[in-house]
C-alpha cells in the first residue's frame, strides 16, 4: 500500500509539472465504493456485497480518449448466515490492468458522460477461517483454494463533473468478468472518485 501511495505522489508531482508548462496529457484517478457479486450462484450466494479501492493514471492520446493504467483491490466477506463461532474466509482480488476511456462531448451539459473497457490480471486469494467452532473451522479450511492469477475484462460507463480546472468528481459502474476455473466470477463495482487534471 505504501508503494501505491508513493507512486501516486510521484505521478501527481509529474502532472503538476506538466500543467505548469501548459501541457496536460496526464490524469490521476482515485476512487472506491461497493462491489456486488452477481455470478455464478456459488459466488453470489457465498459472499456478501464487498468493497473496493482503486488508483489509476491516464494518458491522453486524443482530446476525448485516454489510456488509463490502474491498480485496484476488492474484498468480499463470507456470508455465514446463521452460523456462529466462525469468521474469516474473505475473498480478495488484487487487480492490475488498463482501460481505454472515451469521453462523450455533450455541449452545455454539466456532467460529461464517458464509456470505457479494458483487461488485465487478477490475483485471487482466500483468507483462512477462524473462530471458536473449531470443528467447522478445520473442515472449511480444508476446502480453501490456492491463490490464482487469472485474466479479467471489464466494460462500463459513468459521468464526470468538473469542480475546478484541475479537479473533477466522477461516478461509474462496470461489469467485471474474471476468468476463473469453471464458471467466471462476475461482479459489478460502483465507484465514486476524484480525477486530478
Amino acid at each position: 500500500m505504501k508503494k501505491c501511495i508513493l507512486i501516486l505522489f510521484v505521478l501527481m508531482a509529474f502532472a503538476v509539472a506538466c500543467k505548469a508548462q501548459g501541457v496536460q496529457p496526464f490524469s490521476l484517478y482515485v476512487g472506491g465504493a461497493v462491489s456486488v457479486p452477481t455470478s455464478p450462484d456459488g459466488f453470489k450466494e457465498t459472499y456478501k456485497t464487498g468493497y473496493h479501492g482503486s488508483i489509476g493514471a491516464g494518458y491522453k492520446f486524443a482530446p476525448n480518449f485516454q489510456l488509463v493504467g490502474k491498480a485496484e483491490y476488492h474484498q468480499f466477506a463470507y456470508d455465514f448466515e446463521s452460523e456462529s463461532g466462525i469468521d474469516g474466509g474473505e475473498n480478495k482480488l488484487l487487480m492490475f490492468g488498463a482501460d481505454g476511456r472515451f469521453s462523450l462531448n455533450v455541449p452545455a451539459f454539466p456532467v460529461k458522460p464517458f464509456i470505457f473497457g479494458g483487461a488485465g490480471i487478477a490475483n485471487i486469494k482466500f483468507s483462512e477461517f477462524s473462530g471458536s467452532n473449531t470443528s467447522l473451522v478445520t473442515s472449511m479450511n480444508e476446502y480453501i483454494p490456492e491463490d490464482q492469477n487469472k485474466l479479467y475484462f471489464n466494460v462500463g460507463g459513468g459521468g464526470e463533473f468538473k469542480m475546478s480546472p484541475a479537479l473533477s468528481f466522477f461516478i461509474q459502474g462496470r461489469y467485471v468478468n474474471v476468468k476463473t476455473e469453471g464458471d467466471a466470477y462476475v461482479f459489478i463495482p460502483v465507484t465514486l472518485g476524484i480525477k486530478f487534471f
